[in-house]
């Protein structure tokens, strides 16, 4: 029974034994079969991680932006874009180097505060723009930041930068086309009130001074006009080069716009004061340049204002100095004017006459005043130039020379010249109804009206509106205003000829006219200028003109009209010249509607009596500004059978010889303004056969040449003269006189 026992036992462990020895079989399979597993997945990730590596290598050295690595301070890494951006030829140029060595000193203050200075403490460099140095030594704006990592197993710094030169370049481009002028490249208004304003808080902190210059060609339109844009931008290319040139560097020139430049001199002291760097401009100006294939001289009128004298802001120093260069152009152009207190207060007088002149539109406080115009053959009156007044319950009776400048310069001179069109056809249309014998008005038009290629229409409308025959207005246009653009202006001309009203040239002889395109004007009359009409009797050359004027009316089939005329001696000048109608205080000064009225109601005209005058053919002049020589000297001829007449001033000589046949002239040498030898001179010319005698005191040999060779006199008298010999030169005189 024993024996059965031992058997199961043995078969049991034996049986324990196989189980264990299955079970570590399939454990060991098991283990196997994990470990092959992790072998495939290690295998698999080295893979990956290979070709993780690869594309990131690969992407590295693809990227455009710069990448360099650096350990402890040196480069040891740098793909083909950072190669590029150092300039090197070859990785090996770089590796190795210092790493602040590629940043410029200006900037290491700056890294400093970054990674550069501390990698434990700042794990990225913030963004920033710098500048990094290529292996040539230049510089390239860059897009910089850098951050810490791991790089073959040491801790390490990986940059990124990238090239921004080109979009620096383009900032800077637009930053310049905003603060420089794109013609001249000078500053341009904004850069130079900020650089101003940057000198006045450094004057201010150091008691110096500071001058602005306005600088404003003269006359540059036209420029433009006859030259053309194209000449007129060269010509401020050469202004800005020319001004440049008068100034120290560290002055500022500027350009504000069309042909006004500004200049800002620090601190003027010895050969840069205001005055001697406007002297140096005028100078520069003063040159001839080549424009258009021709020479031209263009000047300039500058204003100069000073800091701290004449303000302490940017901007009113600059309008100051815009002041005084205005207060230049009225001087006379080609000058420089200083800022002053008086100027300021002219321009606020300015500035309150415009204002009172828009008012005044609102208000209807401009009134017509009526200057007669008279026919020389018939002394009746033909017509009348409207003239405006502004009647102001403020300033009183405005004249126009007053108000007209400021009107065309304000743009109000349209509206006001519509009010007296308008209000001329009213006056005419009321005239009418109350059975006036009317005379046709003329009223003047401005240059900007007469641009208004529509005009023709406002005076048809405004003819209806009224009820007025067309012939009853007249248009005086001056002669400069249709030259701007001649075969407009004909055209408009031959249109608003068309509506049935007459036309003037006006001021004739002041302007630029081109004769060829005079010809063409459909106009009725030429008007000669009061400023010749004024020498008339003592001016040969202004005498010259009016005769010319005369004769080229007439031979154009119009008729001349003569204003300003004031004296007798004018009145029988211009009727011997021909002259058909006149126009001034001789007859009567402009008056107002009622007055006019008046006039018109008694057919009222002019005393033709002067015209008529019998000719003394003996009539002897002497001129002398002593009282007791002009007695003495009647008293001699009382009886002589002489018409005697004298003049105690050249004025009333050259009026007297105007106004009478006068054979003989005795003047003395010595007189207030002038010399009896020039008086004599011009006279020669206007009235050729007069006989004229000098008297003197001083005969010497050097004033009896003078006076031979310009032919001026016929004799001398030495003072003081003996009776007899003084008769006789006047017989031989006449006798010589009735001779010619």
């Amino acid at each position: 029974m024993i024996e059965p026992v031992v058997t199961t036992v043995a078969s049991r462990s034996l049986m324990r034994e196989r189980t264990a020895r299955k079970e570590a079989e399939t454990l060991l399979e098991q283990k196997s079969r994990e470990l092959y597993d992790i072998n495939l997945n290690l295998r698999q990730l080295n893979s990956d991680l290979e070709e993780s590596e690869t594309r990131y290598r690969t992407l590295v050295e693809l990227m455009p932006d710069a990448i360099w690595i650096h350990t402890g301070g040196k480069v040891v890494f740098m793909n083909p874009a950072a190669q590029q951006l150092f300039g090197a030829s070859a990785p090996e140029q770089l590796l190795g180097c210092e790493a602040i060595d590629l940043i410029p000193e200006e900037f290491h203050a700056q890294m400093a505060q970054g990674i550069f200075g501390d990698l434990a403490a700042a794990q990225q460099q913030p963004r920033c723009a710098l500048r990094v140095a290529r292996v040539d030594g230049s510089l390239v704006d860059v897009e910089f930041f850098g951050c810490a990592i791991r790089f073959n197993d040491a801790e390490s710094v990986m940059n990124v930068a990238h090239d921004i030169t080109e979009r620096r370049q383009h900032e800077m481009a637009i930053e310049h086309q905003a603060t420089h002028d794109l013609l001249t490249g000078l500053p341009n208004r904004a850069l130079f009130l900020d650089r101003l304003a940057q000198a006045i808080r450094r004057a201010e902190r150091h008691g110096d001074k500071l001058a602005v210059m306005f600088v404003d060609l003269d006359k540059f339109k036209n420029i433009n006009d006859t030259l053309g844009h194209a000449c007129g931008d060269d010509l401020l290319r050469m202004v800005a080069s020319h001004l440049r040139h008068c100034v120290r560097g560290s002055d500022t020139v500027a350009r504000l716009g069309g042909d006004e430049f500004v200049l800002l001199l620090d601190n003027p002291l010895g050969d840069t004061t205001p005055a001697m760097i406007a002297g140096r401009i005028a100078t520069r100006l003063g040159q001839p340049v080549m424009l258009g294939g021709q020479e031209h001289v263009v000047t300039g009128s500058i204003g100069i204002s000073i800091y701290p004298e004449d303000g302490s802001k940017a901007e009113a120093l600059l309008r100051q100095a815009d002041i005084a260069m205005y207060r230049a152009k009225e001087g006379g152009r080609n000058s420089f004017q200083f800022f002053t207190q008086e100027m300021q207060n002219r321009l606020d007088a300015r500035v309150a006459l415009e204002q009172g002149l828009h008012r005044a539109l609102q208000r209807d406080e401009f009134v017509l005043h009526y200057q007669p115009q008279v026919d020389l053959r018939s002394g009746r009156i033909v017509g009348m130039e409207a003239l405006v007044r502004w009647q102001s319950p403020e300033l009183g009776l405005v004249p126009p020379m007053q108000f007209i400048p400021v009107a065309e310069e304000s743009n109000l001179i349209n509206a006001i010249g519509l009010w007296v069109l308008n209000k001329a056809c009213a006056t005419l249309r009321a005239w009418l109804d109350a059975g006036v014998p009317v005379v046709p008005i003329a009223v003047n038009v401005a240059a900007s009206q007469f641009s208004d290629q529509e005009m023709d229409e406002l005076i048809r409308t405004t003819l209806e509106r009224h009820r007025v025959d067309p012939r009853l207005l007249e248009l005086e246009l001056t002669e400069s205003l249709s030259m701007n653009d001649p075969e407009a202006s004909i055209e408009l001309m031959h249109r608003l000829k068309a509506t049935g009203i007459g036309m003037s040239i006006d001021d004739f002889g002041t302007g630029y006219s081109n004769l060829s395109y005079l010809k063409r004007f459909p106009v009725d009359k030429l008007k000669i200028d009061q400023s010749f009409t004024r020498g008339l009797t003592s001016n040969p050359e202004d005498r010259s003109i009016v005769t010319a004027v005369i004769r080229m009316a007439h031979s154009l089939g119009l008729r001349a009209i003569a204003e300003g005329v004031e004296t007798e001696g004018q009145l029988r000048l211009l009727a011997a010249e021909g002259c058909d109608e006149i126009q001034g205080y001789y007859f009567s000064r402009p008056v107002p509607e009622q007055a006019m009225l008046a006039m018109l109601e008694r057919d009222m005209g002019m005393d033709m009596a002067p015209l008529a005058r019998s000719v003394q053919r003996r009539t002897v002049l002497l001129v002398d500004d002593e009282p007791q020589v002009l007695s003495t000297f009647c008293k001699m001829l009382d009886g002589q059978g002489f018409e005697v007449l004298t003049a105690h001033g050249l004025p009333e000589a050259y009026e007297l010889l105007a106004g009478h046949e006068v054979g003989v002239v005795i003047s003395d040498q010595e007189l207030i303004g002038n010399t009896g030898i020039d008086f004599f001179q011009r006279i020669k010319s206007m009235y050729p056969r007069t006989v004229r005698v000098l008297l003197t005191a001083d005969v010497t040999p050097a004033n009896l040449a003078d006076a031979i060779n310009k032919g001026a006199i016929y004799k001398f008298v030495e003072k003081p003269w003996r009776d007899e010999a003084l008769l006789g030169v006047l017989a031989s005189g006449f006798a010589h006189y009735e001779s010619l």
